[in-house]
């Protein structure tokens, strides 16, 4: 079960995805944010290639509500191709809302990502897994019946980053930043700019080229977006 993003976004993609920390500093200079981590930190941080999923957007309240933690296991048997978990407002719960259970299914559907606002428990097996996972805390306990899911499908705030179902994000073994679907083809094209960019510096560096000479690639392109006044 795979999903090419072409087939997730309306947007052009870059055939070559930029590592998210290019993409965050591409953000600053557009003095917009979007970057989930920190708060969230890696669990499982999956190979070193950068992967772009559609979000599919979870948030959880405090309390046992109507229905528990039933509608998350429903997402779960959804066709996740492609898609990025995202659960917001799991810290109200004092325990673990996600773990190897969960895992096991999200890949099982075709998921490529979970991002967990709470605690995420079963560590080592989340380790040998091939789910990218970024969480706040590590838990022993489980949830609980403190805590429930009260909606599926819409706008969350996570990491202070508001993101609505279906929007892109980027994950790698450095971060994870989403993105608005309005602008995240331009978005993508300058982070992309700018990952080609510093490669470039690292490549005069190798060949013995001191780094003031060696810098200049970089410094054409953080000229160039800074003066967009985007």
């Amino acid at each position: 079960m795979t999903t090419s993003p072409t087939q997730l976004f309306s947007f052009p993609v870059p055939e070559r995805l930029p590592a998210t920390a290019a993409l965050a500093d591409v953000l600053q200079l557009h003095g917009r944010e979007g970057w989930l981590t920190p708060a969230l930190r890696p669990f499982q941080r999956g190979p070193g290639t950068a992967v772009l999923g559609a979000a599919r957007t979870v948030r959880m309240a405090p309390g046992p509500g109507s229905h528990g933690l039933g509608p998350l296991r429903a997402v779960l048997g959804e066709n996740l191709a492609g898609r990025v978990l995202v659960i917001a407002g799991a810290d109200c719960a004092p325990g673990a809302v996600w773990g190897e259970i969960l895992t096991t299914a999200a890949l099982a559907r075709g998921a490529v990502g979970a991002l967990v606002e709470g605690n995420v428990r079963d560590v080592s097996a989340l380790e040998r897994l091939a789910l990218r996972i970024w969480a706040t805390a590590e838990a022993t306990a489980g949830p609980g019946s403190g805590v429930h899911v009260a909606e599926v499908g819409g706008a969350v705030e996570i990491g202070g980053v508001t993101v609505s179902d279906g929007d892109p994000v980027l994950l790698d073994d450095g971060g994870v930043i989403a993105l608005p679907t309005t602008s995240a083809s331009s978005l993508l094209a300058d982070a992309a700019d700018y990952h080609q960019a510093e490669e470039r510096v690292l490549e005069a560096l190798a060949s013995g080229l001191i780094l003031p000479r060696a810098y200049a690639p970089k410094a054409q392109v953080v000229t160039r977006l800074r003066g967009r006044g985007v």
